[in-house]
């Protein structure tokens, strides 16, 4: 295969030149728990409360203008923890140093000028107070030029992108800071405009580019992994020593569960 494709597979969005192999049967070995603890039960910091409000705190930070826009570097860098992680079906563990270089390279705010992430419906997760649940729905219009790593190219179309409603979590500390960012796949997939794609895969969907994004995917796994290996711009997981304790999965991109 041409090299480009390989560079294309370190962001885990090659999918045009596989779309018609056979599926592979992959085998699943469940992991059974021993006990009624979590591990992610460590962001519930001991059964502590919040002495701020959880909601109207992430209600501010969804208000960010780098946060609606998706232009990651605009987001002032004191809302986060030195020990944060994104975790997405195919993206993630990611640091949040890496997520913002990542999110440079891609250019978005560039191609989509008026891509807007509407935050609405938030709630506490009764199990975990320092947890805030709400959806998105993004907005946007293809404008100017899409350009990653000038491998993936698409000229303006013009075409207006309304992404499915998709969920969305956010985990504060107890010193107010965000520590965990995690979403999720589309509540209705036939919503929209995307095929049922969520954020940047939505995007280049109604831009003319159509790319898998499914969890499980060998391929999609091997290539992300070669990404990483080949220490390329626009990563999707981070390396494990840069990754904080507290996350035990070792579950990248878009593997499956492994806990």
């Amino acid at each position: 295969y041409n090299i480009s494709y390989c560079f294309l597979a370190v962001l885990g969005l090659c999918d045009a030149f596989v779309a018609n192999r056979p599926a592979t049967p992959i085998k699943i070995t469940t992991i059974q728990s021993t006990s009624d603890s979590h591990w992610l039960d460590i962001l519930k910091f001991d059964g502590t409360t919040p002495t701020f409000d959880v909601i109207e705190k992430t209600k501010q930070y969804t208000s960010e203008p780098g946060y609606r826009s998706f232009n990651l570097a605009l987001i002032p860098t004191e809302y986060y923890s030195t020990d944060y992680i994104f975790r997405g079906p195919i993206v993630g563990p990611i640091n949040r140093k890496d997520l913002v270089e990542t999110n440079t390279v891609f250019g978005i705010d560039k191609s989509f000028p008026d891509l807007d992430r509407d935050a609405f419906g938030f709630c506490v997760d009764p199990e975990n107070p320092y947890r805030v649940l709400f959806f998105e729905r993004w907005k946007a219009t293809h404008t100017g030029e899409l350009n990653i790593m000038s491998l993936l190219k698409a000229d303006a179309t013009g075409n207006k992108v309304i992404s499915p409603v998709m969920p969305f979590s956010i985990v504060w500390t107890p010193e107010g800071k965000i520590i965990y960012e995690h979403l999720t796949t589309a509540v209705d997939r036939f919503e929209g405009n995307t095929k049922g794609k969520v954020a940047v895969f939505g995007l280049l969907e109604v831009s003319g580019i159509s790319l898998d994004n499914n969890v499980g995917d060998q391929l999609l796994v091997f290539q992300q992994k070669l990404g990483r290996m080949l220490n390329l711009p626009g990563q999707v997981y981070s390396k494990p020593e840069d990754v904080p304790s507290w996350w035990k999965s070792k579950a990248v991109g878009a593997e499956f569960n492994d806990m």
